[in-house]
């Protein structure tokens, strides 16, 4: 797993044969070696996302260091793997946490959403029926963290034939 210090992450490294991948973003040209070192590994559940803890968390720098992480990554074994990419609603222009508790799912909701087979872009809840990309309303840090979702989503599709691409409204921190 790819991003496995967040509270999801958290939660999918309590599932059976789990194991993190160190590999931070700046360190991406060593990818390759990790998968050369765990030829076990048939799934990969990418979690993670470039972003700063203090003054603007999302930038072009912040874009550019996740998308050629991203392109290092599928250049390995990992495109032949099951790949499971979180994605967000931030992709339909929805920002912030909804004010209805049926759209607040628990980690271990989500987290559930990682072991199914499915192939596509799936939003969880699964009963959300929202699929109208339309980002031009977000303010510019929620434009980048939109976009660069968007074309890592593009990247996983176009690289992965095994994938699933999970579309994340809220979670219960």
């Amino acid at each position: 797993m790819i991003g496995a210090t967040g509270n999801l992450g958290r939660a999918l490294m309590n599932m059976p044969n789990t194991i993190a991948c160190p590999i931070r973003f700046e360190d991406a040209d060593n990818f390759e070696q990790w998968f050369e070192e765990n030829k076990d590994v048939d799934t990969v559940w990418y979690i993670a996302r470039a972003c700063r803890k203090t003054g603007v968390r999302r930038s072009v720098d912040t874009f550019m260091l996740e998308q050629n992480a991203m392109l290092k990554l599928l250049e390995t074994r990992a495109k032949d793997c099951r790949f499971v990419y979180a994605s967000s609603k931030i992709v339909y222009g929805l920002g912030g946490v909804s004010d209805n508790p049926a759209e607040v799912l628990t980690v271990e909701e989500v987290a559930k959403q990682f072991k199914d087979t499915k192939v596509g872009v799936y939003n969880c809840p699964e009963w959300q029926e929202t699929h109208t990309l339309d980002i031009s309303r977000l303010d510019n840090q929620r434009t980048i963290y939109a976009t660069t979702k968007l074309a890592n989503e593009n990247l996983v599709s176009k690289y992965c034939s095994n994938f699933k691409i999970i579309r994340i409204w809220d979670i219960l921190l």
